[in-house]
């Protein structure tokens, strides 16, 4: 049964995903309330209890699943929507399959024909030595995750990188583009930039109450870059850290502005602050192997690591997560409000 597994003790979770210093910020329990509150979606976090003595390591596994039910009827349990990574950890393989297995029947239970986990390449247990009776395994690896070590000081940073990237982000300084590193207090530059960067690729935008629950749910770990040109807000991104790590999930910058090169500056601030943090290592989020967002990432001097979504479907039933897209035909012809209020009610339901 997996009712036993289920975990509302919020403290103890946290103490484990930090005691762990491999993982994501996107497994900690917080974002149960941050997608229940934004998008009314029901979570399900699933942990199994240690045996063993240490007062930190009260699970051996961990498991965040949101009950995701479109309209299109295909209904999944999905580790976590809208998230790169945040799949099955832990301790050893009978923690790991026996966690796996109360999902299963949580997927029964909901009625359920998909199990969708982002897994990283750098969780230590691989899914494919499981077996699971009754369902059909398909492993996907059309996105991946992009990573640079970091070294003790940007200057050194600065040194490291190529010739093309210091020109470009001398241009956006010279074209008087400055930046600044703050909190809440930015969010409504960063949302009217990334909601008409959306509009202006044909895609949905999240909503403005998603970025709010991230800031009740992780206060002072959470930051806003911005990059503006005499008050005019050009590029931004939101970074979260944990460990010696530095996350950037979602960044943007006005296509009209490109030429100013404001978002080699957005990057820049972004890498440097994470060194002058002390920070050693800097997540660039994900993409997809060719696109120009990959390209683009790669020139900073990242580092690409796999991203598997597993899927697991009940037998006659298939799921295929790269049928999903968030280019929609003639999004990017809605004026900039029209994006904004429609939009979140559609993106609620688009899983990437």
């Amino acid at each position: 049964m997996w009712k036993p597994y289920l975990c509302h003790d919020t403290r103890a979770w946290d103490a484990y995903v930090s005691s762990h210093p491999e993982l994501s910020p996107f497994l900690r329990y917080s974002w149960s309330s941050i997608i229940k509150n934004s998008y009314d979606h029901q979570p399900y976090f699933l942990a199994l209890p240690s045996t063993g003595s240490s007062s930190v390591e009260k699970f051996s596994s961990i498991l965040p699943l949101i009950y995701f039910h479109p309209p299109d009827g295909i209904n999944r349990l999905i580790s976590l929507p809208y998230l790169d990574c945040a799949g099955i950890f832990a301790n050893d393989y009978q923690s790991f399959s026996e966690l796996l297995n109360s999902a299963f029947a949580l997927a029964r239970d909901l009625e359920v024909a998909h199990v969708e986990l982002r897994q990283d390449a750098l969780y230590p247990l691989a899914i494919h030595d499981i077996k699971i009776q009754g369902w059909e395994h398909r492993s996907f690896d059309f996105k991946v995750g992009l990573r640079r070590f970091l070294p003790q000081c940007s200057t050194v940073l600065w040194q490291q990188l190529g010739s093309k990237v210091r020109n470009q982000v001398r241009k956006a300084e010279k074209n008087s583009c400055t930046s600044q590193v703050g909190g809440k207090e930015l969010l409504d530059s960063f949302y009217q930039i990334f909601g008409t960067n959306m509009r202006d690729l044909g895609s949905p935008v999240h909503s403005y109450d998603f970025f709010i629950e991230i800031f009740k749910a992780f206060g002072e770990s959470v930051r806003i870059i911005l990059v503006e040109r005499q008050g005019v807000p050009l590029a931004s991104s939101i970074v979260l850290t944990k460990g010696n790590t530095l996350y950037n999930p979602w960044a943007s910058s006005l296509r009209a502005y490109r030429p100013l090169c404001p978002n080699m500056l957005l990057y820049w601030t972004m890498l440097s602050w994470a060194c002058d943090q002390g920070l050693s290592c800097f997540d660039f989020g994900r993409s997809s192997p060719g696109a120009s967002t990959y390209t683009f990432k790669k020139q900073w001097g990242a580092e690409s690591r796999p991203l598997s979504w597993e899927v697991f479907s009940l037998p006659g039933q298939e799921w295929y997560p790269e049928k999903e897209s968030l280019n929609l035909k003639g999004w990017n012809t809605l004026t900039l409000a029209e994006s904004n209020t429609i939009g979140p009610k559609i993106r609620r339901w688009i899983s990437l």
